[in-house]
């Protein structure tokens, strides 16, 4: 286990890089990229929600604007004036083959909604390319929750945190249309394969585990629960379900870490790794190739960012 970096407020927006080689964080406002063989550490200045993209740059969102950090310069991608003027952007999300960025546009008058007689304003999609493609609004809008890639960059994920049909989750294709299949759920995980997709329900207590055989269609889609063992209702945990293999993953509910073999319906309490923080963002991620864990873990005077094995 290697403890990268602390703090006393806050270790939060972990985000590895394609090659797994660096990760990239927040502590307070500040955005830092720690070197995971050496430990080394470079502060790139203030900002959230960081990514890293597959050429390395720093992508993250400042004052409602998305910028690009790399070799110590920084410039602006997305500015306020971009696609909808005067409107913040943030969330930023590159894909893993690095030529689409996603991104939230919030706030923009909706017609649609005006219509209906409901708040005239609402957040969107947005879409760019990376390599300077002019940016666009897309048709999906937004209600919260982070963007989640396929790993072959062919369609992403978003979520819902409510509404009146309850917590959704969107598939959607790369040009932004979203696709035939919804699921019910929160805080989505694809398999490594990308054959199944682990969401939690909005009152905790068990994963759901949706596959396919054929195509992301409701048609296609099959459903698996398997119940967390706990003695007592508790809130779920904002760390999406960590897969570390096609079969088995590690889900964190209340103050404990549990090892959910899919195959089985069968979760159990798993002590070989620390319990990570309780926050509403993710605390524990794992690397793309899943052999190793980040994680922020509470300490006596704060937190700490560690770096572990799977074990």
């Amino acid at each position: 286990m290697k403890r990268l970096d602390a703090s006393e407020q806050a270790v939060a927006d972990i985000f590895w890089a394609p090659d797994g080689k660096w990760i990239t964080y927040t502590l307070g406002d500040e955005i830092r990229l720690a070197r995971i063989e050496t430990g080394e550490i470079r502060i790139i200045g203030k900002g959230t929600t960081p990514r890293l993209t597959a050429d390395n740059r720093v992508i993250f969102e400042r004052d409602g604007e998305i910028c690009a950090a790399s070799a110590g310069n920084t410039v602006t991608l997305i500015s306020k004036s971009t696609v909808v003027k005067r409107s913040a952007k943030g969330f930023p999300m590159p894909s893993p083959d690095g030529e689409i960025l996603l991104f939230s546009i919030f706030n923009v008058y909706d017609k649609m909604s005006q219509s209906l007689n409901a708040y005239p304003y609402r957040h969107f999609v947005g879409q760019a390319g990376l390599n300077g493609q002019r940016a666009r609004i897309t048709s999906q809008q937004w209600y919260g929750g982070d963007f989640t890639w396929f790993a072959d960059s062919s369609r992403f994920l978003h979520f819902e945190f409510d509404s009146t049909a309850g917590p959704q989750v969107h598939i959607v294709d790369r040009e932004g249309k979203a696709e035939e299949g919804r699921l019910a759920g929160l805080y989505p995980s694809i398999s490594p394969d990308s054959r199944q997709i682990a969401v939690k329900p909005r009152n905790g207590g068990s994963v759901v585990i949706y596959g396919i055989k054929g195509a992301w269609a409701d048609k296609d889609i099959t459903i698996a629960v398997v119940k967390i063992p706990l003695d007592k209702t508790v809130r779920p945990s904002a760390v999406p379900p960590v897969w570390l293999d096609n079969r088995t993953l590690l889900a964190v509910e209340g103050d404990a870490v549990y090892r959910v073999d899919t195959k089985k319906d069968k979760a159990e309490l798993y002590k070989k790794i620390p319990t990570p923080t309780d926050r509403r963002k993710a605390s524990l991620v794992p690397s793309p190739d899943r052999e190793h864990l980040a994680m922020e873990v509470a300490v006596e005077g704060g937190f700490e960012l560690r770096v572990l094995p799977v074990a």
